[in-house]
């Protein structure tokens, strides 16, 4: 009886914890943020990979980001040790000029355990 007990406790201990998403897993989140620079006329005058631009990243749903980082010269980011679960990430753009209004990007991301999951590139104007 008492290695029953044992058992169950065992069982039920390992099945009632679940890890919310963020920090402190296996998986990861990464990608490249791809800018398309508009003149004034909103003319399309350059576009390629940008670096410098921040990357949010939080849990999906809520509005509070816990983590972000700036991409890179070639404009890749990547966000790791997450727990699996469903992410949002979102960039702003910056086009002042555009007659369109663009003020942020946001995607969502779900990724399981151990997953290295790479997302489409993420575009905006400057």
């Amino acid at each position: 009886m008492k290695k029953y007990f044992i058992i169950a406790l065992v069982l039920f201990t390992l099945l009632s914890c679940s890890k919310e998403e963020g920090y402190g897993g296996l998986a990861s989140i990464s990608g490249k943020i791809f800018g398309k620079d508009f003149n004034s006329n909103g003319v399309l005058v350059n576009d390629d990979y940008i670096g410098g631009i921040k990357v949010y990243i939080s849990k999906h749903g809520e509005s509070a980001y816990f983590d972000s980082m700036d991409s890179a010269y070639n404009g890749s980011f990547k966000f790791k040790n997450l727990y699996a679960g469903k992410y949002d990430l979102w960039v702003f753009g910056d086009c002042d000029s555009c007659a369109w209004d663009q003020v942020y990007k946001l995607i969502t991301v779900e990724i399981s355990k151990k997953e290295d999951k790479v997302v489409n590139d993420i575009e905006i104007s400057f």
